[in-house]
């Protein structure tokens, strides 16, 4: 038994794997950098500007102050709308190709709604194609990290309802 398990160290010594003086190799992937909100409104805006959306507002003035504000990414336009639709379906579009998964995606009477997750954030993709608003209609991506205290007042506005 002693000389078989010799002459398998013999072995395994002469392949490189037991003794070696060298460090093992580094992953040639350098480590991700931190998904800050900033990298989340930047994603967002390119997203939307690619997708054909006009300017969108990305303030939360008028909403409940708090610290919840820095863990909420907005981003609302109004589209015209003979090209909304197409243009929020380009956003998930462009949102899958930046590696966002869809997790919820479905349909609520005038409503479109796609709820997509990337490294500890979901974005709530929303188009709104109620009649009666003249020739726009709004379109928003909200992202907000998980774990995030929202306000009960604003919460149906941020979260998927389903």
């Amino acid at each position: 038994m002693t000389a078989v398990v010799s002459a398998v160290m013999a072995v395994t010594a002469g392949c490189g794997l037991v003794g070696e003086d060298e460090p093992a190799p580094k992953p040639s992937r350098e480590p991700a950098l931190p998904f800050t909100k900033e990298a989340v409104t930047g994603e967002m805006a390119v997203v939307a500007g690619t997708a054909g959306l006009p300017a969108g507002d990305t303030s939360t003035a008028g909403l409940p102050a708090g610290d919840w504000q820095d863990c909420v990414a907005p981003w609302m336009g109004d589209a015209p709308a003979a090209g909304a639709a197409d243009a929020f379906e380009a956003a998930v579009r462009q949102l899958r190709q930046q590696e966002w998964e869809i997790v919820s995606s479905h349909v609520e009477q005038d409503v479109t709604y796609r709820t997509l997750a990337k490294r500890g954030w979901k974005v709530y993709a929303r188009h709104y194609a109620m009649e009666g608003f003249g020739a726009e209609q709004v379109v928003s991506l909200t992202a907000v990290e998980d774990g995030c205290e929202l306000p009960e007042e604003i919460r149906g506005d941020y979260e998927d309802p389903a």
